[in-house]
C-alpha cells in the first residue's frame, strides 16, 4: 500500500440512483469501487449496502437532503471511512436525455463522497455545488464533471491533510440551532453520550438528525479530530453481510491502494493545468462554474489556515500564561458569588486550558462502541451482535422505532424529546441546579449572540470544554461523598466512573497535581435563589413523567371548568332575559323563531293540512296569579294560540293542545289512578271522541289532574 502522504483525502465519488425495479444501486463511481470494473452496479462486499446509506429511507418525500454516514475501512480494522451524500429529486421534464428505466415522474439520485477524515460539513459545502451542477446539466451519462470534481476536491484538501484546521471538523454542525431547539435537554443528551448507552435518534429528513449527533460529539474536546477513527469498526461475533471480512480483503485491497495512489499522484500533478481548462469546458447557464468556485475556496482555505496557525500560537501562549497564574494561586479558595455571570468566570478559566494537557479526548467511540449518524435497515442485525457494546445511531426507518429492545433511549427529533424505560438511567440524567444554571447561562447568550464572542458556535464549544474539564476534575479528586458529586448529579457521576471510556482515560490521565490546581467543583456552584427554584420546577414539569401527568390534568381541568362556566353564564343570561324582557318582545321573537309551528301560504295553500299539535305545560294554584307567556302562530284562516302558563307552588300539570280547524273544545278531567276507566269509556264512545281537540281545565282546582 502507498504511504500516508500518497493516500488521497477523498477516496471515491459515487452516484447512487433509485431504480423502479432494483431499488437503490450504484450507477457510477470514480475511481471504481471494485478494481477492474466499470464502476457501475458493483460494491465491495464490506460496503454491500452503501447505496441504502447514501439514499435514505423516506427520501422520496423531499426534494433534497444531505446524509452523513460512516463505514468501516476495507483494509484497516481500526480505521473508518466517512461519507457525505447530497440527495436531489427533480422532475423528468428537466432532463435533456431520458433513458428507458426512467418510468416515473421524478428522478431520485445522490452524489456521494467517501473521505478519510470526518470533515462532513466542509465536504458538504463543496459537494452540494457539484450535485447541483450535475443535475443542472440534464444528462446523467456525462460523468466528466464528477471526475474533475474528484480531482479538485483532493487538490484542495491535499495541503491541509497533515495540519488541518480544527474549524474544518466543525463546519456545518450548527450548535446554536441545537441549543435553541433542545434547550436544557441538550445537556441531558450530552451526558447521555458520555454514559455509552444504546441510543437511537429517529427523524426525517435526516440532515438535522445527523448534524445533531455529530454536533453533540463535537462538544467533547478533540473527539472529532482524534477520537473518531473507530466509530464504525467492530469485529462481529458472527458473519454479517454489511461488515467487511478483514482476513480476505486486506490482500485484495493492497492492489486497489496502489492503483488509487497512482491515480491520486497523477491528479495532484495535473490539477493546476486542468482547472483552467475545466472552467471553460463546463461553464453552465446562470454562471454555475464548479471549478472556479472550488479553486477559490481552496485558496481561501489555505489563507485561513495560515491565519489560524498564527492565532493558535498566540492562544496557546496565552493559555499557558493563564494556567501558570492559576496554578500559583490555588483556586480552591475561590469565593462563590450569587450572580451567574460572576460564576461564569470560573468556566472561562477552565475553558482556556488546552485539552491536550489533560489527555483529551475521552474515547467514547472505540472497542465496539459505535457512532453511525445514519443507519439503514440492512444494518439492523449489527446492533444485536454481542460484540457491539454501545452505539449512537440515527435512522429514518420506523422499524427501528418499533424495536424498543434495540435501544436504551429513543430520541424523537421531530417532537424534540427522548424516552427511556430504564428508571435508573432517568435518575442519572436528571439535571442538578448547577446544571440548570449552566444551560440557562448558555441560552441567554445564544439568544442574543455576538459575532465571534458570547453566543457564537466557537463560544458554545468552549463552554462545554470547560464543563468537561470540571466534570473530570470532580471525578478524579472527589471520593463521591462530597457535595461536588451532587452538583453534577451523584447518580450520573457514579455511572460515568464505571464506563469504559472513563476508565481508559483514567489510565492515561495527568498527575493529580494538575487537577488540584484547577477550580474545585461545578463552575456554577453557589447559593440557591428564587431563579434556581423556577428553573428546577420548570425542568421537572417538562421532563419528568409526573410533571407531564400534572400538565395533562391541569389542561383537562381547565377545559372542563371553562365549559361549566360558559354553561352557567348561558343559563343565567336566559333566566335574566325571561325576567327583564317584556312579553311583547318575547311574542314577536317567538313569531320569528316559529317555536309553535310554521304555517305559510306556500306550505299550506288550501288550509286542509293541520299544523302539528302543540303542548303547553300549566302550573296551577288557587292562591297565585297566573303568568302567561303566549306564542301566536298565524295561518290562513285564524290564529292559533299556544300558551305556557306558569304559577308558583304548582300542584297541577295540564297539557293542552288546540287544533287549527276546531271550533269546540270538549273538556275532560282524568284523575291520576283512574286512567283505565276513562280509556274504557273512550273506546265505547270512539265515534264521538276526537283526539284533535283538547281543552284546559274549567277551574283552578288544587288537586293533581292530567287534562286531555
Amino acid at each position: 500500500m502507498g504511504s500516508v502522504e500518497n493516500k488521497p483525502p477523498i477516496l471515491h465519488i459515487v452516484v447512487i440512483g433509485f431504480h423502479h425495479k432494483f431499488g437503490c444501486q450504484v450507477e457510477f463511481s470514480f475511481p471504481p469501487l471494485v478494481s477492474g470494473s466499470d464502476g457501475k452496479n458493483q460494491c465491495p462486499s464490506g460496503w454491500k449496502y452503501l447505496s441504502t446509506l447514501a439514499l435514505p429511507d423516506g427520501s422520496h418525500n423531499f426534494v433534497e437532503d444531505t446524509v452523513f454516514f460512516n463505514l468501516p475501512s476495507l483494509s484497516e480494522p481500526t480505521e473508518s471511512i466517512y461519507g457525505v451524500s447530497c440527495y436531489r429529486q427533480i422532475p423528468v421534464e428537466r432532463l435533456k436525455l431520458r433513458t428507458a428505466d426512467m418510468t416515473r415522474s421524478t428522478v431520485q439520485k445522490s452524489v456521494c463522497c467517501l473521505a478519510r477524515q470526518p470533515i462532513y460539513g466542509y465536504i458538504e459545502v463543496k459537494l452540494s455545488l457539484i450535485a447541483d451542477a450535475f443535475f443542472q446539466q440534464g444528462d446523467f451519462s456525462n460523468t466528466e464533471l464528477l471526475q474533475r470534481a474528484y480531482q479538485q476536491l483532493n487538490a484542495c484538501l491535499m495541503d491541509d491533510e497533515i495540519h488541518r484546521p480544527q474549524r474544518h471538523f466543525y463546519l456545518g454542525l450548527s450548535l446554536r440551532a441545537i441549543v435553541l431547539h433542545w434547550r436544557h435537554k441538550m445537556l441531558q443528551l450530552f451526558k447521555l453520550l458520555l454514559l455509552q448507552r444504546r441510543v437511537i435518534y429517529f427523524g426525517s429528513p435526516v440532515r438535522n438528525m445527523c448534524a445533531l449527533i455529530l454536533g453533540m460529539a463535537s462538544l467533547v474536546p478533540r473527539l472529532l479530530e482524534k477520537g473518531f477513527q473507530e466509530v464504525a469498526c467492530v469485529r462481529t461475533s458472527r458473519p454479517i453481510s454489511p461488515m467487511p471480512d478483514y482476513t480476505e480483503t486486506i490482500k485484495q485491497f493492497g492492489e486497489i491502494e496502489k492503483i488509487r495512489s497512482s491515480v491520486y499522484m497523477d491528479v495532484a500533478d495535473k490539477c493546476a493545468d486542468d482547472t483552467q481548462n475545466y472552467t471553460q469546458s463546463i461553464g453552465l447557464e446562470g454562471g454555475c462554474e464548479i471549478s472556479s468556485v472550488t479553486h477559490s475556496q481552496c485558496n481561501n482555505d489555505q489563507n485561513s489556515s495560515t491565519q489560524y496557525q498564527k492565532c493558535s500560537s498566540l492562544s496557546d501562549s496565552k493559555d499557558s500564561n493563564i494556567l501558570e497564574t492559576k496554578r500559583s494561586d490555588r483556586s480552591n479558595s475561590l469565593t462563590r458569588e450569587g450572580s451567574v455571570d460572576a460564576l461564569s468566570t470560573t468556566l472561562s478559566v477552565l475553558a482556556s486550558i488546552n485539552p491536550d494537557e489533560y489527555r483529551a479526548p475521552i474515547s467514547i467511540f472505540a472497542s465496539g462502541n459505535l457512532c453511525l449518524p445514519y443507519l439503514s435497515l440492512p444494518y439492523m442485525d449489527l446492533l444485536t451482535d454481542r460484540s457491539v457494546l454501545s452505539y449512537v445511531v440515527g435512522t429514518s426507518n420506523v422499524l427501528f422505532q418499533q424495536k424498543r429492545h434495540l435501544s436504551d433511549v429513543l430520541v424523537d427529533i421531530e417532537n424534540g424529546n427522548f424516552d427511556t424505560h430504564d428508571a435508573e438511567l432517568r435518575r442519572q440524567l436528571i439535571l442538578s441546579t448547577e446544571d440548570l444554571r449552566f444551560m440557562d447561562y448558555l441560552l441567554r447568550h445564544v439568544q442574543a449572540p455576538k459575532e465571534d464572542a458570547e453566543g457564537s458556535e466557537y463560544w458554545i464549544r468552549e463552554q462545554f470544554q470547560g464543563y468537561v474539564l470540571a466534570l473530570l476534575r470532580t471525578a478524579v479528586i472527589s471520593d463521591g461523598s462530597t457535595k461536588d458529586f451532587d452538583h453534577f448529579n451523584a447518580n450520573f457521576m457514579h455511572a460515568l466512573k464505571k464506563t469504559q471510556c472513563f476508565q481508559e482515560w483514567y489510565d492515561v490521565r495527568p498527575e493529580i497535581d494538575f487537577f488540584e490546581a484547577l477550580p474545585a467543583g461545578h463552575p456554577f456552584a453557589g447559593t440557591l435563589s428564587v431563579a434556581d427554584m423556577k428553573l428546577k420546577i420548570a425542568q421537572t414539569m417538562q421532563n419528568s413523567e409526573s410533571g407531564r401527568k400534572i400538565n395533562q390534568a391541569v389542561n383537562s381541568t381547565s377545559r372542563a371548568v371553562g365549559g361549566a362556566i360558559s354553561q352557567a353564564k348561558g343559563a343565567f343570561s336566559n333566566w335574566w332575559s325571561s325576567i327583564t324582557i317584556p312579553s311583547t318582545q318575547l311574542t314577536s321573537s317567538s313569531v320569528i323563531s316559529g317555536n309553535c309551528g310554521d304555517s305559510t301560504d306556500k306550505q299550506n295553500p288550501s288550509g286542509d293540512i293541520k299544523l302539528p299539535e302543540e303542548i303547553s305545560v300549566t302550573f296551577q294554584n288557587k292562591s297565585t296569579e297566573e303568568i302567561t307567556v303566549g306564542n301566536n302562530v298565524h295561518s290562513d284562516d285564524k290564529p292559533v294560540e299556544c300558551s305556557q302558563n306558569f304559577q308558583e307552588n304548582s300542584e297541577t300539570i295540564t297539557v293542552a293542545t288546540q287544533a287549527v280547524d276546531s271550533n269546540t273544545q270538549p273538556e275532560g278531567v282524568v284523575e291520576i289512578g283512574k286512567e283505565a276507566e276513562i280509556l274504557n269509556k273512550n273506546e265505547e264512545t270512539s265515534d264521538s271522541f276526537s283526539t284533535d281537540n283538547f281543552a284546559l281545565p274549567p277551574d283552578n282546582s288544587s288537586s293533581s289532574v292530567f287534562t286531555v
